[in-house]
């Protein structure tokens, strides 16, 4: 075995995966603290109230939800942290987002990443949301 080819492939093949990675994540992460600053994100959580009383949750799980959903867990904790210090969500909705935020969180992010190294994102992404909310929803009809 040729160890010099082995770990030049290696390391310009990962550095090659990082460039890739990093011309997703960097746009995204601009793109949300521009997004949040303009405080888009408050007017677009309001669209999705209506769906959330399928899973016992209030207006202000909406938030949390999608700051997860597009932009990650680590976000995401962060939005559910500060709304649990107000004591806008109750112990049953953190539970109730902790179950579909555990299938599907990051779908833009994990998606675009996905995509970039050849996987089918239509296929990942649709998957995703159905079982989530699909799990999530027997959840709080059995256990909410």
């Amino acid at each position: 075995m040729d160890w010099s080819a082995f770990f030049s492939e290696s390391l310009w093949g990962s550095l090659d995966m990082l460039k890739t990675v990093a011309m997703i994540l960097f746009p995204l992460l601009i793109g949300v603290e521009i997004v949040d600053e303009l405080g888009f994100l408050d007017k677009f959580s309001s669209l999705f109230n209506p769906i959330l009383k399928y899973f016992k949750l209030s207006k202000y799980a909406s938030l949390p939800l999608i700051v997860a959903q597009v932009f990650g867990i680590t976000y995401g904790a962060g939005v559910i942290i500060r709304s649990v210090e107000e004591d806008k969500l109750s112990t049953d909705e953190l539970m109730t987002l902790a179950v579909f935020l555990v299938i599907c969180h990051a779908v833009v992010e994990d998606t675009l990443l996905f995509v970039a190294i050849g996987g089918n994102g239509l296929v990942m992404l649709g998957s995703r949301v159905a079982l989530a909310i699909v799990i999530t929803y027997f959840y709080t009809k059995y256990f909410g």
